[in-house]
């Protein structure tokens, strides 16, 4: 039997929407955010083991999952408020975060908006602002969700973009990742989507980075090709006391790849 308790699982109303949630573990609080449309089974690789060391509180982003789908589009300010609010619902008045991806221009955008709640901030493989290669990357993206291409299809073309060459030459294993990602019970819609990245898009978090408090860790991977070092090194540049760290190896799902390395170094952080 386990010593932690049983994780909660509601929906709140917050910032205006509903937001489904889920919260377990023991130990100190730690928010994850999730990336551009994913819901919170993004983490559930490794939810299992942060539990066994936090009080982990996971969410579906507004638009994912089983949380509501207002009119878009979705400004990352606007996303920041719906997590500040809630934290603020929950009663927790202060926790570490790890944000990935869309969800680290989330958390930059907390830290800037809502930094009393933020106790140490992980950014994983994020991002400051959109580089002309990535909109362009983006377009494609959204033309592939908007085709009849199948949906196994439309994930193994993100899978060059997220995994590293060491994962995609099993093709046996990327085809497991290929099919689980088909088979999403909670697939977010396409406008959804469209109105997540319509946000991201324009989302320029540099002006405001100089002005966080929070103790920082800016985690890259040395193979991602989405969200390059250089960009991770420019948050680190301008977040004072920012530390930065590049795995040797890894790219920007490196947390689905590599997650003890990954985990090590969040938890050693964090702690």
């Amino acid at each position: 039997m386990s010593d932690h308790p049983d994780p909660v699982a509601g929906t709140a109303r917050v910032n205006g929407i509903e937001l489904h949630f889920e919260i377990g573990g023991d130990g100190p609080p730690l928010l994850l955010i999730s990336g551009l449309g994913q819901h919170s089974g993004a983490w559930a690789g490794v939810l299992p083991r942060l539990r066994q060391r936090f009080r982990t509180l996971v969410f579906d982003n507004r638009g994912t999952g089983r949380s509501a789908v207002p009119p878009g589009p979705y400004p990352i300010d606007a996303m920041a408020d719906d997590a500040a609010a809630l934290l603020e619902h929950l009663g927790i008045p202060v926790t570490a975060a790890v944000g990935w991806s869309l969800g680290g221009s989330v958390l930059q955008s907390m830290l800037i908006r809502h930094g009393r709640r933020l106790s140490a901030a992980v950014l994983l493989n994020a991002f400051p602002s959109y580089t002309e290669l990535q909109h362009i990357w983006l377009d494609a993206l959204i033309a592939l969700r908007r085709s009849d291409a199948s949906p196994e299809a439309k994930a193994a073309f993100a899978m060059p973009w997220g995994l590293t060459p060491l994962g995609l030459a099993d093709h046996a294993l990327a085809m497991q990742g290929v099919r689980a990602a088909a088979a999403d019970p909670y697939p977010t819609s396409h406008a959804a989507f469209e109105a997540q990245a319509a946000g991201l898009r324009v989302y320029d978090a540099r002006p405001g980075l100089p002005t966080v408090k929070t103790p920082t860790l800016v985690l890259a991977g040395a193979e991602d090709v989405l969200t390059p070092v250089a960009q991770s090194a420019e948050i680190a540049s301008l977040i004072p006391g920012a530390r930065l760290h590049v795995m040797g190896k890894g790219g920007h799902r490196m947390i689905v790849e590599y997650p003890d390395e990954v985990l090590r170094l969040i938890d050693g952080f964090v702690r």
